[in-house]
């Protein structure tokens, strides 16, 4: 298909009509091709992430390179693209495609693409002048994604450059930032005084109303599960024909919430208890990320006729995906969070009350600080916060500092068949299926229990690599993982990045990859590994059943019940996790049982080394001109200490060579503890 695609449905020419943004379509194509930098914000709903790209294809942009579209979730960046390529009548994969981590679903053809925000700075840091595409669009800036605002700072700092901007390019790129709802001032003059767009008008005025049931501290999900589910069912009985929208925080708490809806749902009699009497039933339909595709799909499709359709989703149906026919939203007020937790050093999945935030503030300097010990940590920077030759490999992988660390020493050992299935498991959605209806609960744990057995009961990992290669090895691995409660599709991406993982390593294995040599059983060898790489999620049993973190901080935490190693604490000792879950405790997910003398060498590293010497900040601002002046200053205040001689045989000591970084390092740390009580001047 010719590139210079025809929109020949009159359906899907009138509904983009109906949009908002089409009254602006021929301002917005100019405004793009006038300005380097260009913020577009809009109601959600007003079509901003679907119609913008597919204006700036009508506009010829594409001709100069592709035209990019960022999401900061995985499911709505392949959503978003099948619905443009039905929009455009093309295949999926051709003109319009997608890339998430670990699928890329694009052609040589491919003119939009739709990606997540982590995909394309991978790009950036290869290409940082994007020489493939002729704009850029990063939606959803408002969610302050991590990798959204380092991409700003990127794409700033590269076109602030004329000639770094223009190097290996031939038309200068565009950068739209587009959100729903923002500080467009604060954005605009971070990006250089650029132009704000403005689409005024929402699709449908809408009315808020606050149930004071619950509170910001309610977080125990059987409370505002419960409160929900009343108010939608309240919802569906005395209000008039229209579809409901529940947002919920995770999987687990969705399947609840439905077979809570589906339990009282049957006990309404439709021709008293409903004030509208053309409702005539309830489809419920749950909407989480590691969903099969095909059901996804459902989510979008009118209901029969008299029949309201009730969506149970997580935020993903918060902004990106429109779902047609909602008239209700039941917000619980709470979403589920992978936060980083400085003082534990720790990313924490917790779930937390919904929040506005500043925009575009620049990270405490403590934070950039806290990354840089955790790659000193990985060995992938050294000391003086150079990049090792281990840190050149670590960065050709799409995982974590510590899973990849781990990797590697696996591969340096020989015995990468055991951590390859591992990281791909890792990457992926939960692969346990826990049913919200308490009897499909108590068999699917039972199933789980029995892989754990099989896999020897030994540690999470292990049962991890079992489950991996059980699957793999099986005739029939989709009727597997239904006997098992299994998620299939999370398997079968498992294998897909697997397969992709050992393609990487195996290209690095060919240039200069370093080997070592290991005596040790196969368990051993194996909990090694994980060692190297998670000895910073080292904890320690304590009392009972609860461990202690070893990092410093002494967090008090208990194994997920999840776990294969759950109710076995007494056994255990010393102990690594892959994750922290905060509820009404810290729960500690995928663990492994290990012995002291395996991470005593490296424990030392959580502690032993200046985060200011690695950053390289200090050192740069600190010259000799200043420490001379601060020395002469010192030399005023003591010249009243005593006669001329006295005076002079304390210069003499003071600049000998120690003395001279004595007071270096003396007013070094006094300028540190200035900066620390102003903003950080650590920039990207």
């Amino acid at each position: 298909m010719s590139k210079r695609t025809k929109w020949d449905t009159k359906g899907d020419l009138d509904e983009s009509k109906n949009l908002p943004i089409y009254q602006h379509k021929a301002t917005l194509q100019q405004a793009v091709k006038d300005n380097s930098f260009l913020v577009v914000t809009g109601e959600t709903g007003s079509g901003k992430t679907t119609q913008l790209p597919q204006y700036l294809h009508q506009a010829g942009f594409w001709s100069n390179g592709k035209i990019g579209i960022t999401q900061p979730r995985r499911v709505a960046a392949i959503t978003v693209a099948q619905r443009v390529s039905q929009e455009m009548h093309c295949s999926l994969g051709r003109e319009v495609g997608y890339q998430v981590r670990f699928d890329d679903c694009t052609t040589q053809d491919t003119v939009v693409k739709y990606m997540t925000d982590g995909c394309l700075l991978r790009e950036i840091l290869a290409d940082p002048v994007l020489s493939q595409y002729s704009v850029v669009i990063l939606d959803e800036a408002h969610e302050r994604s991590l990798n959204t605002d380092i991409l700003l700072g990127l794409l700033k700092q590269t076109l602030s450059s004329p000639d770094k901007a223009s190097k290996g390019r031939s038309v200068p790129l565009k950068v739209v930032v587009m959100s729903a709802t923002l500080e467009t001032d604060k954005l605009s003059v971070f990006l250089g005084g650029c132009p704000v767009f403005t689409i005024p008008g929402r699709t449908f005025p809408v009315t808020s109303k606050f149930s004071c049931a619950i509170g910001p501290k309610d977080t125990e999900s059987s409370v505002y599960i419960k409160e929900v589910v009343k108010v939608a069912l309240d919802v569906h009985t005395s209000e008039m024909a229209g579809d409901i929208l529940v947002f919920l925080t995770g999987q687990s708490e969705i399947e609840k919430a439905c077979d809570m809806l589906y339990e009282k749902a049957e006990s309404i009699d439709y021709r008293y208890d409903v004030q509208d009497h053309k409702v005539e039933g309830l489809l419920i339909l749950p909407l989480y990320g590691s969903m099969p595709t095909d059901q996804q799909k459902q989510i979008f499709q009118p209901p029969p006729p008299g029949i309201r359709k009730c969506v149970v989703a997580t935020n993903i149906a918060a902004t990106s995906l429109t779902i047609n026919g909602i008239k209700y939203i039941v917000d619980s007020g709470f979403v589920k969070q992978l936060n980083h937790n400085s003082r534990v050093g720790m990313d924490i999945l917790e779930v937390v009350p919904i929040s506005k935030f500043p925009y575009l503030d620049r990270p405490e300097e403590r934070f950039i600080l806290e990354a840089l010990k955790q790659l000193y940590q990985c060995d992938a920077i050294d000391r003086r916060g150079k990049v090792t030759r281990l840190g050149e490999l670590m960065v050709e992988f799409p995982l974590p500092p510590g899973l990849t660390r781990a990797l590697l020493q696996a591969a340096s050992l020989g015995c990468e068949d055991l951590l390859l299935p591992v990281a791909a498991m890792l990457s992926v959605e939960n692969i346990f299926i826990r049913p919200g209806h308490p009897e499909k609960q108590k068999e699917a744990d039972k199933k789980h229990r029995q892989l754990g057995v099989q896999a020897g009961s030994c540690n999470d990992f292990t049962m991890l690599l079992s489950v991996f290669e059980k699957c793999k090895a099986s005739d029939a691995p989709s009727a597997w993982c239904k006997d098992n409660y299994i998620h299939w599709r999370a398997l079968k991406s498992a294998f897909s990045v697997e397969t992709q993982l050992r393609e990487i390593l195996l290209r690095l294995q060919k240039r200069d990859f370093p080997m070592e040599k290991f005596d040790g059983n196969k368990s051993e060898l194996f909990r090694r590994c994980l060692c190297t790489g998670y000895f910073t999620n080292v904890a320690r049993r304590s009392v009972g059943k609860v461990f202690c973190t070893m990092d410093g901080h002494g967090s008090m935490v208990h194994i997920h019940p999840s776990s294969t190693l759950f109710d076995q604490e007494a056994q255990l000792d010393w102990v690594i996790f892959h994750d922290l879950l905060v509820t009404s405790r810290i729960y500690i997910r995928t663990v492994c049982p290990i012995r002291y003398d395996w991470v005593k060498d490296l424990l030392p590293k959580l502690h032993e080394v200046d985060v200011y010497e690695l950053s390289s900040v200090a050192r740069e601002e600190v010259t000799d001109e200043e420490v001379a002046k601060w020395m002469t200053k010192e030399t005023a205040k003591r010249q009243t200490e005593g006669s001329a001689e006295a005076v002079f045989k304390k210069l003499e000591k003071r600049n000998d060579e120690s003395s001279v970084s004595d007071a270096r390092a003396r007013y070094l740390q006094r300028k540190q503890e200035r900066q620390q009580g102003k903003s950080s001047n650590i920039s990207f």
